[in-house]
C-alpha cells in the first residue's frame, strides 16, 4: 500500500511524511533548518513544530514559512513535544528531528526508497558533522574518539530518525525522561518488534548535526541530563548507563578528592590513580579522533561532569520538571 501512496505522491513531489520539529529558544538555528527541508526534492506532507515556550524568536522564525505551530504546556520536554507532534502528523510517515538538524537536498526522497519495503519501521540517516563554533569542533571529535565501537541498541539516532506513524500506536517517547531518551525509546521498541521490523540505515539520507555551540547550551543540555538521570535508571538499572555515570562524575569526583587530600592524605593514591584513568581515557580518545586537543578535550569533560552534577543534585532536591 505505501509503496503505492509513495509513487503517486513522488508524480506530484511530495510524500506522506510529517516533519516534527521540538523546539526551545532555536531562534538562531530555525530558519536554516526550516530552509533546508522546504528546499527537499521530495517536499514534506506537512511541518509541524512543537514549541515549549520559548521566550526569544523562534515562533516568529518558524511561522515565516509555512508550518503548523504546537505550544506545548508546562512542564515541557523534547520527548513530550515528539509525541505531541506524532498525535497530530497526517502522514503515515513521521519525521522527528532537532530544530538545529540540516537535511541534504535528498534527504527525504531517499529514506523514502527504504520505506518501500513493507518491514521497514524505521529510517536512519547518515550523520554527517559540521562545526560552527570551538566549542563544537571539540564536541564533534570528542563524541567520535570516546564512541563504542561495538555498537548497542537499534541504532535509533537522538538527532533524526524516520518512523512510521504506526509505531506509536504502541509505543511513544517518555515524557518525564532527558537523559537516555532514545536509548529508552530502543529498547521498548526492540521489545515489541524484535526480528519482524527493520531499522535501516541510508547513505544516502544525509543530515548536518550540530552540537551545543556556547558553554550555556552545554550547561542546559547537561544539567537537563543530570537531572532526569535518576528516572531514567529506575526504569531498569543497566550497565551501560552506570558506566557513562562513572565516567560522567569521574572528574567531578577528582576535584572532590584533591580537596579531601588537603585534609586526609592517606586518599590521595586514589586520586592519581582516577586522574590517571581520565588521563588515558582523553589520550585515546586523542588517537581515535585523530586530534591534538588533549588539553581541550579534558576541559569540555570537566565541564560537562560540574554540570551534570549540578543537575543529579537539582533532581533530588528540586522538585523543578521540564526543560
Amino acid at each position: 500500500m505505501l509503496k503505492k501512496v509513495f509513487k503517486a505522491m513522488c508524480n506530484n513531489s511530495i510524500s506522506p511524511v510529517s516533519v516534527i520539529i521540538p523546539t526551545k529558544n532555536e531562534g538562531q538555528q530555525i530558519k536554516e533548518c526550516l530552509s533546508a527541508i522546504f528546499n527537499q526534492s521530495l517536499k514534506p506532507l506537512e511541518v509541524i513544530v512543537v514549541d515549549g515556550l520559548s521566550t526569544d524568536d523562534t515562533v516568529n522564525e518558524a511561522a515565516k514559512f509555512k508550518v503548523k505551530i504546537v505550544t506545548e504546556t508546562e512542564p515541557t520536554s523534547l520527548p513530550n513535544a515528539r509525541n505531541v507532534g506524532v498525535k497530530i502528523a497526517a502522514g503515515e510517515i513521521v519525521l522527528i528531528m532537532d530544530a538545529d538538524v540540516i537535511l541534504d537536498k535528498n534527504c527525504i526522497s531517499n529514506a523514502m526508497k527504504c520505506f518501500e519495503d513493507p518491514d521497514t519501521i524505521a529510517v536512519i540517516p547518515y550523520e554527517q558533522n559540521l562545526a560552527h563554533s570551538k566549542l563544537e569542533k571539540i564536541q564533534i571529535d570528542w563524541y567520535r574518539g570516546s564512541a563504542n565501537p561495538i555498537r548497542s541498541g537499534i541504532g535509533i539516532t537522538v538527532f533524526a530518525e524516520f518512523l512510521r506513524k504506526a509505531v506509536f500506536d504502541k509505543i511513544a517517547f517518555d515524557p518525564n525522561l532527558g537523559y537516555g531518551e532514545d536509548e529508552d525509546f530502543q529498547r521498548r521498541l526492540l521489545k515489541i518488534y524484535g526480528s519482524s521490523g527493520k531499522v535501516v540505515r541510508s547513505q544516502g539520507s544525509v543530515i548536518s548535526v550540530h552540537y551545543s555551540h556556547t558553554f550555556k547550551e552545554l550547561r542546559s543540555q547537561y544539567t537537563w541530563y543530570g537531572r532526569t538521570f535518576s528516572k531514567f535508571l529506575n526504569k531498569k538499572i543497566l550497565l551501560k548507563p552506570l558506566l557513562n555515570l562513572g565516567s560522567l562524575l569521574a572528574p567531578f569526583l577528582f576535584i572532590i578528592l584533591l580537596t579531601v587530600n588537603i585534609f586526609f592524605p592517606p586518599l590521595l593514591p586514589v586520586s592519581v590513580l582516577l586522574g590517571i584513568l581520565i588521563i588515558f581515557r582523553n589520550l585515546l580518545i586523542c588517537y581515535r579522533s585523530r586530534s591534538w586537543g588533549f588539553f581541550q578535550f579534558i576541559a569540555f569533560e570537566f565541564a560537562r561532569s560540574l554540570f551534570f552534577t549540578r543537575g543529579l543534585v537539582q533532581g533530588l532536591f528540586s522538585k523543578k520538571r521540564g526543560r
